[in-house]
């Protein structure tokens, strides 16, 4: 009887953990659902496309998209990408109602990950 009461009490208890790490668990996924359908409300929003701002960006600055985002900056629709060229990565933010050019930068996360990569050495 002492043995079953000991299991019925861990059982329990590993339930419980386990419920508490799904339950943090999907406050993550929620927030990624979330996110994605901010992403896409803005699109919708936008004046041209995605692809359309893709192509304006990779016209801009050659190379490869490695990431992109479309978020809202001073009450502006803006696509942003990361492109990968040969001199390192650039940041390209294109105008979501108007196609232009808002920006082109060096990304400043390659620059600080290369500053690592050559301090460790």
């Amino acid at each position: 009887m002492n043995m079953k009461k000991t299991l019925i009490i861990g059982g329990t208890a590993l339930g419980i953990a386990g419920g508490a790490l799904l339950y943090q668990g999907s406050d993550g996924i929620e927030n990624v659902l979330a996110s994605s359908n901010n992403e896409s409300k803005l699109i919708e929003e936008a004046k041209i496309s995605e692809a359309e701002a893709e192509k304006i960006a990779l016209e801009e600055v050659s190379g490869d998209v490695i990431e992109k985002e479309v978020e809202k900056e001073d009450g502006k629709i803006v696509y942003e990408f990361d492109i990968k060229t040969d001199a390192g990565e650039k940041e390209v933010e294109i105008d979501g109602m108007s196609g232009d050019i808002i920006q082109v930068e060096d990304d400043e996360e390659d620059d600080d990950k290369e500053q690592k990569e050559e301090s460790a050495k």
